[in-house]
């Protein structure tokens, strides 16, 4: 097969869509409300709130970020991992990540700005990055589990760049796709 950017972009969006396949709006929306009404119920004020989301909104893009590190890394040795060895990635990176967040706070607080509207943002912000995350970090686990191997190995022979471009921008199309319509709060 030969892998064109087209045909990348069809195979990623069908592996997506089945691995999302039993993910109801309903059941999605009952998760982000129960994470953000946790998050409500650890602040004690609306500023400690709203700090707590800029971390939360921080963390996960920063996670996104090492999830294609992550992903990149396998298609480039074009070797498939164990997943334990994916596992203990995912956990590095997760602490690297949080010894930066007071850095990192800082970088996202000044994108976000001080408007009055920056809840809104960053809840917005928030829900489909977290449910990019879902659907990258699902797909990693499937491209690596051993029974799907034989039909993923032929991913080696495409772009790198090409392949993780198009994860990037479909797992964003999905958690769009998937929160559309929902009321957050």
């Amino acid at each position: 097969m030969e892998w064109t950017n087209d045909t990348v972009n069809r195979t990623v969006m069908a592996l997506v869509q089945q691995l999302t396949k039993d993910w109801t709006k309903t059941k999605v929306h009952s998760e982000i409300l129960e994470i953000f009404m946790n998050m409500r119920l650890e602040t004690k004020t609306e500023e400690e709130y709203v700090g707590l989301l800029l971390t939360n909104v921080a963390f996960a893009t920063e996670s996104s970020f090492a999830l294609n590190k992550i992903f990149e890394l396998i298609l480039l040795h074009k070797q498939f991992p164990p997943a334990e060895a994916v596992q203990a990635w995912v956990t590095d990176a997760h602490k690297k990540i949080q010894e930066q967040l007071p850095t990192l706070r800082e970088v996202y607080h000044k994108h976000f700005g001080d408007e009055e509207n920056i809840k809104r943002k960053l809840e917005l912000s928030y829900c489909p990055v977290l449910l990019s995350n879902r659907i990258k970090t699902d797909f990693i686990f499937a491209f690596i589990h051993e029974q799907n191997q034989p039909m993923m190995k032929d991913f080696f022979d495409a772009d790198p760049k090409v392949v993780l471009e198009a994860l990037h921008h479909i797992s964003g199309f999905f958690a769009s796709m998937i929160l559309e319509d929902i009321e957050l709060i």
